[in-house]
């Protein structure tokens, strides 16, 4: 009877080992998928960034200027000016567009915040004529052709120019609402409604920003000169999850990635 009794613990002392064990298995991949994941999001969003992009630059958030297209002037006539924007078939979620920015006589960017329907007024044929009457060849493109009525008038629009349309988007590292006691990584627009892109991240995570022709990174950058200069970021992301049981540490996995900003000058 009793070595009945110690062959029965026994099998249960195993049986809740590897239970364990699994079940740190488990969550030990979630947890290692959740921060890859939340890093891959963060670093290709940030990748597109063009100089002068960060908005804002704090330890918890981050906020840019998102491209979402990019076009070439191939007309103006006054306030109208004609552009082509090529375009991979799917029409443009014109609600997104923050604004754009078009390329100086020094090939900086200049950000002008705009709502598309004040700058929009048609596309297709009558845009298409007005390019091609300037050598622009429209064949098979129609549609691809826009005019955008009263842009900055200061920055002297000329055929050849480069304009982007932008959206600002925010990444904001806060407390969870999926997974409470926790923060995750929030994304959307900027003033908008955020959306919880990824769960289980530590209190410990956050950004870092490097300015072009310094060494470092700092938590936070202010003021117009300095988000400028902004050509790199620093990502930092630990996840945590419960172990198997309340008397064992909290599983953790952390990532650090560099982002260069590759449209940075």
């Amino acid at each position: 009877m009793v070595l009945s009794t110690v062959v029965v613990m026994l099998v249960t002392s195993v049986f809740l080992v590897q239970n364990r064990f699994y079940s740190d298995a488990v969550n030990r991949v979630g947890l290692h998928e959740s921060v890859r994941g939340a890093t891959a999001l963060i670093s290709s969003d940030l990748h597109g960034v063009s100089e002068g992009g960060i908005v804002a630059a704090d330890p918890d958030a981050v906020a840019f200027r998102s491209p979402l297209l990019m076009g070439g002037v191939c007309g103006v006539d006054g306030r109208k000016t004609y552009l082509f924007f090529p375009g991979e078939g799917e029409p443009l979620d014109t609600s997104m567009v923050s604004g754009y920015a078009i390329k100086d006589a020094a090939s900086d960017w200049r950000y002008t915040p705009a709502r598309w329907n004040s700058v929009y007024h048609s596309s297709g044929g009558a845009a298409a004529r007005a390019c091609a009457s300037s050598g622009a060849d429209t064949t098979g493109a129609v549609m691809g052709f826009l005019r955008l009525d009263g842009l900055d008038s200061s920055l002297s629009v000329k055929v050849g120019d480069l304009v982007m349309l932008y959206q600002e988007v925010e990444l904001r590292l806060a407390p969870s609402k999926l997974d409470p006691g926790n923060r995750s990584v929030f994304r959307g627009p900027v003033g908008g409604t955020l959306i919880e892109v990824a769960t289980g991240v530590s209190g410990s995570s956050g950004f870092g920003y490097g300015l072009s022709g310094r060494a470092g990174f700092r938590d936070r950058v202010n003021g117009n000169g300095n988000l400028i200069r902004i050509d790199r970021v620093r990502l930092f992301l630990e996840g945590i999850a419960p172990a198997s049981g309340g008397d064992r540490d909290s599983l953790t996995f952390d990532l650090t990635l560099t982002v260069p900003l590759r449209n940075a000058n």
